[in-house]
């Protein structure tokens, strides 16, 4: 006799053990200690029961931080829509971001600042579209180089040139605390004027 559908609620409940294992693994081991098995034993469940809900590891590691995430995307489109000219729109989104990175920094370490051990899959690649913060971008450069107020190029080079920028600012100090280094913090309003001026047109 086959078994009876999980319900809704029982689905989310066998998600939710899941993610929480996978926590307190991470917490405990870093995520060296995060693996498919290790996980399943904690949480109750089969292998095939983590794959099944999430894909691969990749994907469980990106569903714990997909709230918080999405509530920066959703300051983001904020931020974009208060702001008509585009210059000043990417200026605020530049702002706004790093400020995320900065008052947020143990989120923003873990979700944004992972790098994924060779013995995880690699995950399939997303289109940048997928996300706010370049989304938001492409579109403020577009507009932007229509005006003749940025300068010509390839818009996707120009996103990841400034997010680069501004997510190396955040990263650095993190990534190489062993170097004396300014923090996110201090050079925050250096690094966006920095890439500002990379984008305007000469004169």
């Amino acid at each position: 006799m086959a078994r009876p559908k999980a319900s809704p609620e029982q689905r989310a409940e066998v998600r939710r053990s899941i993610q929480q294992a996978a926590v307190a693994l991470y917490r405990a081991e870093g995520m060296g200690g995060v693996s498919a098995r290790a996980v399943a034993k904690k949480a109750g469940v089969s292998v095939g029961t983590i794959y099944a809900y999430f894909g691969d590891l990749s994907g469980l590691g990106q569903s714990l931080w997909e709230p918080q995430i999405a509530v920066l995307e959703d300051e983001l489109r904020a931020v974009a829509a208060a702001h008509p000219d585009p210059l000043a729109r990417i200026e605020a989104l530049l702002h706004a971001y790093l400020t995320f990175g900065i008052e947020q920094a143990e989120l923003y370490r873990n979700a944004l600042l992972f790098v994924r051990p060779s013995t995880l899959e690699t995950p399939d690649k997303q289109p940048l579209s997928a996300f706010a913060f370049p989304t938001l971008l492409s579109a403020a450069i577009e507009q932007g180089q229509a005006a003749g107020a940025i300068v010509d190029g390839d818009v996707a080079v120009l996103v990841q040139i400034i997010w680069s920028g501004v997510h190396g600012t955040l990263a650095l100090p993190v990534n190489m605390d062993r170097l004396d280094l300014q923090t996110a913090r201090s050079i925050r309003e250096p690094i966006s004027a920095a890439l500002m001026r990379t984008l305007l047109t000469p004169g």
